[in-house]
């Protein structure tokens, strides 16, 4: 009895830590599998919790409903007792959490714990006990071998895609706060009325090299029978960051 909870417990662990591995790789909600070595630390860090808890928690209560259901009448009866004590040991575990997904696949693994223990007991009653027993440690390594078969490996991290003369615009209007900030968030330019004064902001952008930049900020600055004025501000941008290059003008009138 204890072999067969321990291997009903080791396919249950790896059921939960694949399944929730490949959840939090975000290959749910993808058409391709996740790269192998992220999903590899998943498992690794998963199973750290699960494999204690189903082995302990899980154990016990399979023995206690062997041990509850042992004087129950019919074979059928006492499966679907012990069965239904099993889920529902498994979504009061989860209770505490407050996760109605976590609750599912609480019961759901509680379930596959009763299921194979079943199963087990069935094959090591007609002797086939050896061949049960490697199936059972096998499977769950066939299925991470093929996992990693079909999973996306790929040459190196994945490709990223081209740093474009809109992104360098967006990355060097990106401070809040900054003298930047104030100028229109793409090439092109804007106007607006402060004190007085006509003020015309431009952006304009210039590819220098791969994936390389100078975005400049023209601020142009008029008053009907007062003082005219610009300034100007170039910075190199890359997706690594951005450093000034030059700057220019006059102190604009209406910020003193």
């Amino acid at each position: 009895m204890l072999l067969r909870k321990a291997l009903s417990a080791y396919i249950t662990s790896f059921a939960i830590v694949i399944y929730y591995s490949l959840l939090l790789t975000g290959a749910a909600h993808s058409e391709l599998l996740p790269r192998f070595d992220e999903l590899m630390q998943w498992i690794s860090f998963i199973s750290l919790y699960v494999f204690p808890i189903v082995l302990i928690y899980g154990s016990l209560v399979s023995f206690m409903m062997e041990w509850l259901t042992r004087r129950v009448k019919g074979s059928v009866a006492r499966s679907v007792l012990s069965g239904v004590g099993h889920v529902l040991s498994g979504v009061l575990f989860a209770l505490p959490f407050g996760s109605s997904g976590f609750t599912l696949s609480c019961a759901a693994g509680a379930l596959l714990f009763f299921g194979w223990d079943k199963l087990l007991q069935a094959q090591f009653a007609r002797g086939g006990r050896r061949p049960a027993m490697l199936i059972t440690l096998a499977l769950p390594v066939m299925v991470i071998i093929g996992l990693g078969l079909f999973s996306n490996m790929g040459d190196g991290p994945p490709q990223q895609a081209p740093f474009t003369a809109e992104d360098a615009v967006a990355f060097a209007t990106s401070g809040k706060g900054t003298v930047t900030d104030m100028f229109p968030k793409q090439a092109g330019s804007s106007q607006t009325e402060v004190n007085g004064f006509t003020i015309t902001k431009e952006t304009t952008v210039v590819r220098t090299g791969t994936e390389e930049y100078e975005v400049t900020f023209r601020e142009r600055w008029s008053k009907e029978g007062s003082e005219e004025g610009s300034r100007w501000f170039t910075y190199v941008v890359t997706r690594q960051g951005m450093t000034s290059k030059d700057a220019g003008g006059d102190s604009p009138p209406y910020e003193r």
